[in-house]
């Protein structure tokens, strides 16, 4: 498993796969989203408009439809889908949504959205229909699944031809400070664009689409920001003070942002595709 913003915790008590968040497979013991959901809504980053019309172009291709949806709505199933960031872009863009996650408390922040249905599941055993789904998208929550696993049961669920989608935003650790920053906020090393996931279920090798974007943030959204990290939520609270701490230093004295100013972070986007 990657050491991502999000690195899985293995604990010794196993839990039902039905309190588990999206952040968490079904193989997975401890899952340190359970009671979040509010504070990751309002400060993790959605997703540049160029990787979700990557999406929808994907599933275009694999119902063979025009941009008109050729034999009624395109339909997806956002695997994992957390508070609904990916799920409402989808729909924004025209597209049916069944999102999956098992998180009641992720779910509860999710915003009703028109063409958005809401399921409790796990990725290893979704409960989703066999042989519908023009595209399934894990949107920063593949790397806590089991591959084989996941990928089977998106095989079973894709409709014949359809499209697979494995997308990470990740702060841009290329540039210095932007790396420093990741360390302090524990987050974790980045998904290597030369390293494709190796889902199960007998899909083609993956192809990557990459976009570069920027995000605008406070210092104090920043600050939240690490908050969301598992890695912080599973700290100590001496752990938790320290980390926000050294992220104050590093704002306000080594970078020098006055509170409230808008601190501008590169971003890039990975969309790996796929296809039955």
């Amino acid at each position: 498993m990657s050491a991502s913003d999000n690195e899985a915790v293995v604990g010794s008590t196993a839990r039902d796969s039905t309190t588990l968040s999206n952040t968490v497979s079904a193989s997975l013991e401890v899952n340190p989203f359970v009671g979040e959901g509010g504070a990751y809504d309002s400060v993790r980053p959605a997703y540049p408009d160029e990787a979700v019309a990557a999406l929808i172009d994907a599933a275009r291709r694999a119902r063979g439809a025009d941009a008109s949806g050729q034999g009624g709505p395109l339909c997806a199933a956002d695997i994992g889908a957390g508070t609904g960031k990916m799920s409402e872009l989808l729909a924004r863009g025209g597209l049916l949504v069944d999102a999956v996650e098992p998180s009641e408390a992720m779910r509860a922040q999710a915003s009703s959205i028109e063409g958005v249905t809401w399921h409790g599941g796990v990725a290893e055993d979704t409960g989703l229909p066999n042989d519908v789904y023009d595209i399934v998208v894990f949107a920063q929550s593949w790397h806590w699944m089991d591959p084989e696993r996941a990928g089977v049961e998106a095989a079973r669920i894709l409709a014949p031809g359809g499209a697979l989608a494995i997308v990470w935003n990740q702060m841009a650790v290329s540039i210095p400070w932007v790396h420093r920053l990741t360390r302090i906020m524990r987050s974790g090393d980045v998904h290597r664009p030369d390293n494709p996931p190796t889902p199960g279920g007998g899909f083609e090798p993956m192809t990557l689409t990459q976009v570069a974007w920027e995000d605008r943030m406070t210092p104090e959204q920043i600050l939240t920001l690490g908050t969301t990290r598992s890695s912080y939520i599973r700290s100590s609270k001496e752990g938790r003070a320290r980390m926000q701490e050294n992220l104050r230093w590093y704002l306000y004295d080594h970078l020098g942002y006055a509170p409230g100013e808008q601190v501008t972070i590169p971003y890039a986007t990975l969309v790996w595709l796929t296809h039955l």
